[in-house]
């Protein structure tokens, strides 16, 4: 009798050890989803060209990677200046990247990673901030990058709109290639009705505010 009763005790504690693992394991699983996304966030490097931003960017993307993040590094296709399937700085520092024609493929090429770093992000639309807010809203922490004025000194629309969302804001200054002040804008040297023309040293120059003028680039515009 005292076996069968420690033989029944013995099933039910089991049974209740099985049943409280499961419970656990759901609990944690929905903390992990939870603790996930509410670490996603939106970082925003902005300022002129020349201003080290695309530096900084691999920088933060490089420690990411160091800490074991899954990280992914992302460009404009447009982008073609210094390599095709790379994040490359004026002076060399390189990073392998992802390109994308749209914002929409930013979820679909991002959906596994856990830290995604855009560079050039004035090539893009406005609605890239959107997409840049639903994979916040997923965990992932967005980090962008891109000049905040085009050579007019007029702000590109989607920097404005990044800058309203975005849990944290670095504006970056260059050197102005002048007077050697603080440059906040860029100088365009070659023609072109576009507001945007892919370029780098010789396309573009840093100016700061005495020296930049609003009013015309290379092309009289």
């Amino acid at each position: 009798m005292a076996i069968e009763l420690a033989n029944v005790f013995s099933l039910a504690l089991i049974g209740w050890l099985v049943s409280m693992s499961t419970r656990c394991n759901r609990w944690f699983k929905k903390t992990a989803v939870k603790m996930r996304t509410q670490a996603g966030r939106i970082e925003l490097i902005c300022g002129p060209m020349f201003a080290g931003k695309t530096t900084a960017l691999i920088r933060i993307l490089g420690e990411s990677a160091e800490n074991g993040h899954r990280v992914l590094a992302v460009k404009p296709s447009s982008d073609t200046r210094y390599g095709e399937d790379q994040i490359v700085t004026h002076d060399g520092k390189r990073i392998p990247a992802v390109r994308v024609d749209c914002t929409d493929e930013l979820l679909t090429s991002g959906e596994s990673a856990e830290v995604i770093g855009i560079d050039e992000v004035h090539f893009f639309d406005v609605e890239l901030a959107g997409v840049c807010e639903k994979l916040a809203g997923l965990g992932v922490r967005v980090i962008c990058a891109g000049v905040d004025l085009d050579h007019h000194g007029q702000p590109f629309d989607v920097i404005d709109r990044l800058e309203t969302i975005a849990d944290e804001v670095v504006r970056l200054t260059a050197t102005c290639s002048i007077c050697g002040e603080r440059a906040t804008h860029t100088k365009r040297l070659v023609s072109g009705e576009s507001r945007i023309v892919v370029g780098g040293v010789g396309a573009y120059e840093p100016r700061c505010a005495d020296c930049f003028d609003r009013t015309a680039d290379a092309s009289g515009s």
